[in-house]
């Protein structure tokens, strides 16, 4: 990483001496900027609920600055993320969901756009409700006969989960959201982001009865044997899915996961960032090394192939995988078709954002960054 000019970093401390130590990790002027306004307002807040001096907050920003300048992450420090029109509370030990620092005005800009995550659940929502609306399945009333079913795999913060509700529920009277994740601090989390919302008023209260989050591991039983394996968690659905192979009303309507997808020499090389690779879960991030036979030859794909599968068994009208990069989407792409061929029905694998107007809208670079694989079932 090249250093930070010396005339960039004076005059940094000639606009306020807590810049530099921001500039550490922010790299701008205007980046550090921001974070400095967020920390600040942080700072005032903890002293105002703690009923400190009116000069103890400034004791608090100081130490909170110093703690990024080693790397802490932002959310970590500050406690929560926006995400959506939601606010996900983060920790230590879970995976931050993924935000565009540079843009300042984030609040008040209805264009703004999204990060990766974020814009995933967005478009998931969308084709979700257009399916919803051509289906033949939907009475004239707007209701359907059964909840509408979602699946969010590798769930870490619940972020998804909550956010797919909060555009959902207003569009069906019935839905069921199912999110898992293997570890129990996660898992924790994600319950306490569900009462969070709730009590700020994002969430309705249907949402308590709606979501329900579980412990389970998406390759198999635990180690130890204590943690469940996806397969018993779901045993309802593929019930259901089996139960009458022509009934569309049965099985996932839609399944995502942004699941660990960094290799292991990825994630050693520089390539992750300095504060993800120090700070949060490697078990979040980069796969166990539990590939063998056809799971893949690659150890960054191993969630994508058993994903793929439970996709399949599951009978999901749409499939939403997050993937690395462009590379990792069409290697994906590539390993569904494989597995789609043993199977009966018709499927569309693509990688979304694609089209030049698609990654504008989105903010997405036209090359760099990650992209989705969205699978849907034709027949």
């Amino acid at each position: 990483m090249p250093r930070i000019p010396f005339s960039v970093i004076l005059k940094a401390h000639q606009e306020n001496r807590l810049l530099p130590l921001l500039l550490k990790e922010c790299r701008t002027i205007d980046s550090a900027r921001n974070e400095l306004r967020w920390l600040r307002e942080r700072a005032l807040r903890d002293s105002q609920s703690l009923s400190r001096s009116n000069t103890g907050w400034r004791a608090r920003l100081r130490s909170m600055c110093q703690l990024r300048s080693r790397g802490y992450p932002l959310q970590y420090i500050l406690g929560d993320q926006p995400f959506g029109n939601l606010e996900i509370l983060c920790k230590k030990g879970v995976l931050i969901p993924r935000y565009v620092y540079h843009i300042p005005d984030r609040d008040t800009s209805p264009n703004f756009p999204r990060p990766e995550t974020e814009s995933y659940t967005y478009q998931a929502a969308r084709l979700i409700c257009q399916i919803a609306l051509d289906s033949k399945q939907k009475s004239r009333s707007g209701s359907n006969s059964r909840a509408l079913r979602v699946i969010d795999l590798c769930t870490g913060t619940g972020c998804i989960s909550l956010l797919l509700h909060a555009l959902l529920a207003p569009h069906f009277q019935k839905l069921s959201i199912t999110g898992v994740d293997i570890s129990p601090i996660a898992f924790s989390l994600a319950q306490k982001n569900l009462e969070h919302n709730m009590r700020l008023g994002q969430l309705t209260s249907r949402a308590s009865t709606d979501i329900h989050f579980h412990r389970g591991n998406v390759l198999g039983n635990g180690s130890d044997g204590s943690t469940p394996s996806i397969d018993s968690i779901l045993q309802p659905y593929y019930s259901e899915a089996d139960s009458s192979p022509a009934d569309q009303t049965n099985g996932c309507d839609l399944l995502i996961s942004n699941p660990p997808y960094i290799s292991p020499h990825e994630f050693g090389n520089g390539t992750t960032a300095r504060s993800v690779r120090l700070f949060e879960p490697k078990l979040a991030l980069v796969p166990p090394s539990l590939v063998t036979g056809e799971e893949s030859d690659r150890p960054e794909d191993i969630f994508y192939y058993h994903i793929l599968a439970l996709s399949f068994k599951l009978r999901a009208k749409v499939t939403v995988l997050e993937c690395g990069d462009m590379g990792q989407a069409k290697r994906i792409v590539s390993l569904h078709d494989t597995l789609a061929s043993r199977e009966l029905g018709q499927f569309r694998a693509e990688i979304w954002p694609s089209s030049e107007r698609d990654l504008t809208e989105n903010g997405f670079h036209a090359t760099d960054g990650s992209r989705a694989v969205i699978i849907r079932r034709l027949s």
